[in-house]
């Protein structure tokens, strides 16, 4: 709906007109020696405001739309995000080795990488034979072996993941039976996000980073 004011100019200037010839008029009747120049003067402003009141028309029809503006400037793209990452392998007897008081078991590991090794916390988790489809233990652990304990630990650099155990009392550690073990890479910025979650507990790094068992 169009909105049409109540007053227009024309409107304002043909009363203006009216009370100009109004005041004219009645000078007309009431003064006899009526001076020229008031007359002249009186006369000119009547007739100027008939002129703009004859020249005001009304209101034309709204013009065609312009054309659209130019886009603007791209933003610049956000720096590339950090995805969790994981790898399963399988520790067999034969992979294990001595080293010192330490028996381990170097496995190479493409999740590692450099990226992974500045920007994420590396964790693993090991599965064995007597633990459920899905369960999985941290590292490190440790356990009673006899009248001693057994720490079951790692270390790790970019593409490489090595297994370590040691006995408490200093004796060399026998090959553990075959087991299942994960590597999990977990993006530092994703902890920031998640204060207090524990890196510990698989099934909460699990259902974070959405690993399928």
């Amino acid at each position: 709906m169009t909105n049409v004011s109540a007053y227009t100019l024309a409107d304002y200037l043909r009363i203006h007109c009216f009370f100009i010839l109004y005041y004219l008029y009645l000078t007309l009747l009431t003064k006899k020696n009526l001076n020229m120049k008031t007359l002249r003067i009186t006369l000119f402003a009547a007739l100027v405001a008939a002129f703009f009141t004859g020249c005001v028309g009304p209101e034309g029809p709204t013009g065609p739309q312009g054309p659209a503006g130019y886009d603007g400037l791209n933003g610049t793209n956000g720096a590339p995000g950090v995805n969790g990452s994981y790898q399963t392998g399988i520790s067999n007897p034969a992979d294990w080795s001595v080293s010192g008081s330490f028996l381990i078991a170097g496995y190479n590991v493409a999740v590692v990488t450099a990226n992974a090794d500045a920007n994420g916390v590396v964790m693993v988790y090991f599965q064995t034979s007597g633990m459920g489809a899905t369960q999985w233990a941290p590292l490190p652990d440790t356990y009673p072996v006899g009248a001693a304990e057994q720490t079951f630990t790692f270390n790790y650099d970019v593409g490489v993941v090595t297994l370590q155990l040691q006995n408490s009392d200093g004796t060399t550690p026998a090959a553990p039976p075959t087991f299942n073990f994960k590597v999990v890479v977990i993006p530092t910025a994703i902890l920031k996000q998640h204060p207090g979650f524990n890196v510990k507990d698989y099934s909460m790094v699990k259902q974070l980073l959405r690993i399928n068992d």
